[in-house]
């Protein structure tokens, strides 16, 4: 089934994104050059990081780029909004892969609507909650097939019509 290559593929994205974590005592920060405090609950060794923009209370806000590396080697990349060390409101991520997500995110999470672009051409566009699809989206296989509909939770729900030229 073509969206269960999706989900592969945008399983592998998720597992590079922080996760949502409650603001208390035990969130993990990764530091940049100047200290500055980015949300990282599964910090990898090795791992490093850059951010271009403000440092407020020693964590990452305003509009700027956050650059990840493993090794040395630069890895996922995100640029947009931060606020408290978390991404939050408008951004872009990209993937090592190549794999992008453009929409809004909410405490790191894609939440509101976006569009995700898998490196094997596949694409979904619409609702996202906590990090999922979520809501009405429309998913294009790297054959062109689309489907849209209901997603609950990243699982899709219903089909409904669709133009074979539309995302």
């Amino acid at each position: 089934m073509y969206f269960a290559t999706f989900l592969r593929a945008f399983a592998g994205f998720l597992m590079l994104l922080p996760a949502a974590v409650p603001a208390d005592e035990n969130v993990n920060y990764i530091r940049d050059q100047n200290g500055c405090g980015i949300v990282n609950p599964s910090p990898r060794a090795e791992e490093t990081v850059t951010w271009s923009g403000a440092c407020k209370d020693g964590l990452a806000e305003g509009t700027g780029v956050l650059q990840f590396y493993q090794s040395g080697v630069a890895d996922e990349r995100y640029e947009g909004e931060m606020k408290a060390g978390y991404a939050e409101g408008n951004g872009v991520q990209t993937m090592l892969d190549g794999g992008r997500y453009e929409g809004e995110f909410s405490q790191s999470r894609q939440h509101g609507e976006g569009t995700f672009y898998a490196a094997d051409g596949s694409i979904y566009k619409g609702g996202w909650k906590n990090g999922k699809p979520h809501g009405f989206g429309s998913y294009r296989t790297p054959e062109g097939r689309v489907m849209r509909g209901q997603w609950i939770d990243g699982e899709f729900q219903n089909e409904e019509p669709a133009d074979p030229n539309r995302t």
